[in-house]
């Protein structure tokens, strides 16, 4: 072996460890030490040995306290003989048993997963092979360090990426922990009417005789009074019966009255919006059948609600409501009066319904158009009576 000392001074580092507190196992396993001192390999036996150093019985060779050497320590395994290379420092020296402690430098990790494995081995009893050995050798036995960029490594662009990135994730998830309180607010909170829509003082038309109708007007249009919504076209036979029933005509003058017709008009009773109407052309429609409802313009339309029976608990009169309207536009009203509704379902489930005046008018266009209406219980009067209470206080 070509081995020989550096003559490069290591500042020593001193560690106190008491007995009971050392940093490494010190056990006693049966190993040489081979250095060259002045030429030539000199070899020791090795006192006790640590994953940190050794010790070794020097006789009447001595090193240099500080100085890096290095040497090889040789373990019989299995009948061969197990050489680590390793460079040591002397740290202490024990004249009176002609001993030297001495420190590991610059172990490789190989080096230290040998000396580490025949140490562990050692103290729990286990018989040490040849095969162990190299298998401890060839596995990876340090985790490596991780890779990855700083953000100082990042340049302009990868950081605004990284801050944009940033942001969306947590725009969703405030979009994500809003839209959840907002459920569970509607849960527990607010009511919702199953069913509503923008009602008025109605007027309902009728057809006069049976005969064919020919619609003038449509749905939502705006009339004056007197302006004609249809037209119609009877056979005088609608009216013979009354004819017969007065008396006053001969059988001649009723069977000529039987091949003429009358036609005239429906006219429009009032300043009045078109609020359902029955499209016809040339259609026949029979006596009292109802064409169409209107509604008068100068009437005041109001809301009718209906919520379900459980919820009648948490309504009163004078409670504060929402309306969503068609046009997506909100308002506020208050509860009128509420009464139990059987018919609004059939009959099948009885329903609480409300009659419901806006705080501001209702456009006429919405009349007989469905909304929405929700109540928000931490909008009862008496609750807001609280606040005001303790704001005026």
């Amino acid at each position: 072996m070509n081995m020989a000392a550096s003559r490069a001074d290591i500042e020593p580092q001193f560690v106190h460890e008491s007995e009971a507190q050392r940093q490494y196992a010190r056990v006693r396993i049966p190993a040489k030490l081979f250095v060259n001192l002045g030429g030539s390999t000199h070899n020791f036996p090795v006192a006790d040995l640590s994953a940190g150093g050794f010790s070794v019985n020097t006789g009447l060779e001595s090193f240099r306290q500080g100085r890096v050497y290095k040497g090889r320590l040789v373990f019989k395994v299995d009948g061969f003989d197990l050489a680590i290379d390793v460079n040591f420092v002397p740290r202490s020296f024990d004249s009176m048993n002609d001993r030297c402690g001495c420190e590991f430098q610059d172990l490789g990790a190989r080096e230290v997963s040998a000396l580490r494995y025949l140490i562990t081995a050692f103290l729990s009893g286990e018989v040490v092979s040849a095969g162990d050995v190299l298998n401890t050798l060839s596995r990876e036995n340090f985790t490596k360090a991780r890779k990855g960029k700083g953000s100082n490594d990042l340049g302009f662009f990868g950081k605004l990426r990284a801050m944009v990135g940033s942001l969306i994730v947590m725009l969703i998830g405030l979009f994500a922990i809003s839209f959840v309180v907002s459920e569970l607010w509607d849960i527990y909170f607010v009511t919702k009417a199953e069913s509503a829509m923008v009602a008025s003082e109605q007027i309902p038309l009728r057809i006069p005789k049976d005969a064919k109708v020919t619609t003038l007007v449509k749905p939502g249009q705006e009339v004056k009074a007197g302006e004609a919504i249809a037209t119609f076209d009877a056979p005088m036979m609608s009216y013979v019966n009354d004819l017969v029933g007065e008396g006053n005509y001969s059988v001649g003058q009723i069977e000529e009255l039987l091949d003429q017709r009358v036609r005239g008009t429906i006219t429009s009773p009032c300043d009045c919006k078109v609020v359902n109407m029955r499209p016809a052309e040339d259609q026949y429609m029979s006596k009292g059948e109802q064409l169409a409802v209107m509604a008068p313009m100068d009437s005041s339309a109001h809301v009718v609600a209906n919520f379900p029976f459980n919820q009648g608990e948490k309504l009163e009169e004078g409670q504060q409501v929402i309306l969503r309207l068609p046009n997506g536009k909100e308002q506020t009203g208050h509860i009128t009066s509420l009464y139990v509704n059987s018919q609004a379902q059939g009959g099948l489930v009885d329903v609480i319904s409300a009659s419901i005046e806006s705080a501001e008018p209702l456009p006429i266009e919405a009349i007989g158009r469905p909304i929405g209406v929700t109540v928000d219980q931490f909008r009862m009067p008496s609750l807001q009576k609280v606040v005001e209470r303790f704001s005026e206080g």
